[in-house]
């Protein structure tokens, strides 16, 4: 009898000296900053661990939730806190952010556990516990609700109406541009400026022929060009004067359609066949005239616009302006 109980002490010596040398192997303290907070707020929870360098040990993973009603906002990173007195020993500690959305509770957290490896043998440690008031936002007693007021009405300031009155001009003057337009164009005539008027048929060709003359292309032996020039001269006269495609139409064309239409008298046009037939031969078959021949042609061509130019109607004199 005295040899078990003997052998019982012995073991719970044992035991105790285990427990005790695991303590010494790890010293662990979980802490908040404070120990109440209001809704939405945030506190800082501190886990602190002081463990031997023979064992292994690692910090658990909380995910974001500590507890129902308890979110982890935030976890830090592991700090290691050197101690030059207990150089055998590592001071690690890491943070914690949580906060509450129910307010008006009292919560005992849960402890938190970690797993010490020494070899082969693996021990479970858990933290103290602790607790965390999550309180309400005090309500000012003398507060009273007030009705809902009715819209203020201010008066409409000019910087708010302008857009509203710049917009309606715009509108107005595009409408009446478009009403200006379509009514200019039905008329066939200019929208802003009357067009300059254009110079008579003659006029022009016969400042084209006094230019040719002071050119004096035959006299420097470029026949070709002077009689080109006769011919185009001619043309545009013609399509001018007679509204006929004569730049696209041969001499002959040209001659057949003032026949048949009567453009001018035949006299006229036995003019415009003689210069169309001596221009023709020097174009086309390297025909070289004499020089009178030359000045006939041109004094021909002159007599055929003279001959057949469009009278300008003469305007009235008003005696008041005399």
């Amino acid at each position: 009898m005295k040899r078990t109980r003997k052998t019982i002490l012995l073991l719970v010596a044992l035991a105790g000296a285990t427990l005790a040398s695991a303590q010494d192997d790890i010293l662990m303290k979980l802490s908040l900053d404070r120990d109440s907070i209001l809704v939405g707020d945030q506190v800082d929870m501190t886990l602190q661990v002081s463990y031997s360098k023979s064992i292994l040990f690692s910090f658990p993973t909380l995910g974001d939730t500590l507890m129902p009603g308890i979110e982890i906002v935030k976890t830090s990173k592991i700090d290691t806190l050197r101690n030059k007195k207990q150089e055998d020993r590592v001071n690690v500690q890491r943070k914690y952010t949580l906060t509450s959305f129910d307010g008006n509770i009292i919560y005992t957290l849960p402890k938190i556990m970690l797993t010490l490896n020494r070899g082969e043998a693996v021990d479970t440690f858990a933290s103290n516990e602790l607790t965390l008031k999550v309180a309400l936002p005090p309500m000012d007693s003398t507060f009273t609700p007030n009705d809902v007021k009715p819209p203020v009405e201010y008066p409409i300031t000019i910087a708010e109406a302008a857009p509203y009155v710049g917009g309606g001009i715009l509108l107005l003057a595009l409408i009446a541009f478009a009403v200006y337009y379509i009514s200019r164009r039905s008329a066939n005539r200019p929208l802003f400026f009357k067009p300059k008027p254009k110079e008579p048929a003659h006029i022009i060709a016969l400042r084209a022929l006094e230019k040719l003359k002071g050119e004096q292309l035959w006299q420097q032996g470029r026949v070709k060009e002077f009689h080109t020039r006769i011919s185009e001269i001619i043309r545009v006269y013609i399509e001018d004067r007679y509204s006929i495609q004569a730049m696209e139409q041969t001499s002959e064309e040209i001659l057949r359609d003032a026949e048949l239409n009567n453009l001018c008298p035949k006299e006229h046009i036995d003019v415009l066949r003689e210069v169309f037939y001596t221009s023709d031969l020097v174009k086309f078959a390297k025909f070289v005239p004499p020089p009178n021949e030359n000045e006939s042609c041109f004094q021909l061509t002159q007599q055929f616009i003279e001959k057949t130019k469009r009278e300008q109607p003469v305007e009235p004199v008003n005696a008041n302006n005399l």
